[in-house]
């Protein structure tokens, strides 16, 4: 049975990228992103509430790219395979622990287009602004 794993979301940055090295010198990024979900209200208006929050890894060239040009509450758009975890508790009750986490092959910022101006030119994307 052939099966896929493919998640792609749209959400933002909870905190800044948290950049380490494995001992082989690979950059490996950790970070969370909290997604919203939209939906339409009875009069015709959107509703935005929060879906969740997901944790991402990413290695390579994008982890450092991730880790330098973005930081809380950028918005990105990620495409990844979901991955679980499992963990042993300790303790005299000891239980395993389930945690799905996404790892992440591509992640770059969602571009923000400004509304036309008024002597009609077109727009031109711009990278969203990144809160202080």
């Amino acid at each position: 049975m052939d099966t896929k794993n493919v998640v792609v979301l749209v959400g933002r940055l909870v905190a800044e990228p948290e950049l380490r090295y494995m001992p082989n010198g690979t950059p490996v990024a950790n970070f969370a992103i909290a997604v919203n979900r939209s939906t339409r209200k009875p009069d015709g208006n959107f509703e935005d509430s929060l879906d969740g929050f997901f944790d991402c890894e990413i290695f390579g060239a994008q982890a450092l790219a991730l880790a330098e040009n973005t930081g809380k509450g950028t918005e990105v758009n990620l495409t990844g395979s979901l991955l679980q975890k499992k963990f042993q508790s300790k303790g005299p009750q000891s239980r395993t622990i389930s945690k799905i986490e996404i790892r992440v092959s591509s992640v770059a910022p969602v571009l923000q287009v400004p509304k036309e101006s008024s002597n009609g030119t077109a727009p031109v994307p711009q990278v969203a602004p990144q809160p202080a």
